[in-house]
């Protein structure tokens, strides 16, 4: 038990930050100080799905995102404000179906 074996359990720091990981591109490399304590902290990243390339479609987002664990949405507002989320357990529709029917 502990936090090394379950993570997401343990809130999120604002005193020490994930180390770069060797994969990392420049975009990864300023997400990945903020995945400290995650089950993303070591892993490599990768760009799964992009609504400028792939679409600003609901059905192609879950297409490309859904049961595949967890994860992070970053975007940039037009006013060019950061900001992004991160999801431990990932992305469903049937989770999204049952929560939006209870």
């Amino acid at each position: 038990l502990g936090q090394p074996n379950f993570p997401k359990q343990y809130p999120a720091t604002l005193d020490t930050w994930a180390d770069p990981v060797e994969t990392d591109d420049k975009e990864m490399a300023i997400l990945r100080p903020f995945l400290k304590n995650t089950n993303l902290e070591t892993r490599g990243l990768k760009l799964t799905y992009d609504a400028n390339r792939d679409g600003w479609d609901p059905v192609k987002f879950h297409e490309k995102v859904d049961k595949l664990g967890g994860g992070i949405v970053y975007c940039t507002t037009r006013a060019g404000i950061q900001c992004g989320g991160y999801n431990p357990k990932g992305v469903s529709v049937f989770i999204l179906f049952c929560a939006l029917r209870h």
